[in-house]
């Protein structure tokens, strides 16, 4: 699609704010992962804080993306960008870095996530154990679910 010149530059200039804004987020999903590898601390917190606003950015610019490609009568999709970008060699290859690190984005979340429920289960686990109900102690309800039992108050009773 041949667009004007003025139109191209403003959704170059979008596409490269999308892209340094992903780029940015992808570094604080890794520094987050850091992070959540060692105790809870603030700088966790401060970082999530952080990341929550990155994301607002992002959110913000892919909207905008997907408004200019509805005013040039384009899909608001990754075909509508790829049709609008069509013949400009040096932006298209930074649509394809944008795509690639919005993958990476993707893919450390999803590692993040297990990182989180991994700590959440081993926390459980020591509570568990704190409370005196290892998985040992666990009878069944009547619906087959686990539930922990109550340790025995009456050990020194025969």
């Amino acid at each position: 699609m041949d667009a004007n010149p003025e139109a191209q530059s403003a959704f170059i200039e979008l596409l490269r704010l999308e892209f340094e804004q992903t780029q940015r987020l992808l570094e604080l999903l890794q520094q987050e992962y850091q992070l959540l590898q060692a105790a809870p601390s603030e700088a966790l917190k401060k970082l999530q804080a952080e990341k929550k606003i990155q994301l607002e950015a992002v959110e913000k610019s892919a909207t905008k993306h997907r408004q200019f490609l509805l005013k040039q009568g384009l899909t608001a999709d990754r075909q509508g960008t790829e049709t609008f970008l069509a013949g400009n060699s040096e932006v298209m290859a930074l649509w394809k870095q944008y795509l690639t690190v919005l993958e990476k984005c993707q893919k450390q979340n999803d590692i993040n996530g297990g990182a989180v429920e991994l700590n959440q289960r081993q926390v459980n686990q020591a509570l568990s154990i704190l409370l005196g109900m290892g998985n040992g102690n666990k009878t069944y309800g009547p619906s087959g679910e686990p539930r922990p039992t109550n340790p025995s108050k009456s050990l020194g009773k025969a």
